[in-house]
């Protein structure tokens, strides 16, 4: 599936709001996910209203989903879909180090959905030490099948090696006034 058919899935999805454009093989857009300011959960930094619906609106070939840093996300939330976190407050399916996640999976994953701790501040809301986001992009590229995808949300555009990660695509994301401004960041997998 090409980036305009997934494109047009969300605009399928979502046909109020503004389309995600393509262009020269990038997906760019905007959303404005507003006028929800209490999530489902009261967890600090959990996604914002409508994200996951969103992002997984693209793509729905993809079976095998990774929630990295996957917070307060529940069975509930995601289905069979894997739970990541270092804290077991919120039970996720797996508890252990972003560091280290190729020693939990090999060529495993069709989508990873990541959303780090975005600064120092942040990580000690979550009771952890700030990620080094370079070190667990680098892992996360060691668990994706080829083609894959990695979704990041930050306010920091991520390192990553050019022969492993093509950038693909970036939407703003918005979440209402007087709260932080953040990007997701699309990435596939090269062929190796």
């Amino acid at each position: 599936m090409n980036l305009t058919e997934r494109a047009r899935l969300y605009t399928a999805s979502f046909p109020d709001y503004p389309e995600l454009s393509v262009s020269k093989g990038w997906l760019t857009g905007v959303w404005m996910i507003g006028n929800f300011y209490r999530n489902k959960s009261r967890y600090y930094g959990a996604y914002p209203h409508s994200y996951l619906k969103r992002i997984k609106s693209m793509f729905p070939d993809c079976k095998t989903i990774l929630h990295l840093f996957s917070g307060s996300l529940t069975k509930e939330d995601v289905g069979n879909e894997i739970r990541f976190d270092i804290n077991n407050q919120y039970d996720p399916t797996i508890v252990g180090d972003a560091y280290k996640l190729s020693k939990y999976f090999e060529d495993h994953f069709d989508l990873i959905l990541a959303d780090p701790p975005y600064s120092n501040e942040d990580a000690k809301q979550y009771g952890t030490a700030m990620i080094n986001r370079n070190e667990v992009v680098k892992e996360c590229v060691k668990i994706l099948k080829p083609n894959g995808f990695l979704v990041w949300l930050d306010q920091v555009y991520p390192m990553y090696r050019k022969s492993e990660l093509r950038l693909v695509g970036t939407i703003g994301l918005i979440r209402s006034t007087n709260h932080r401004v953040r990007m997701v960041f699309i990435f596939q997998k090269q062929l190796a």
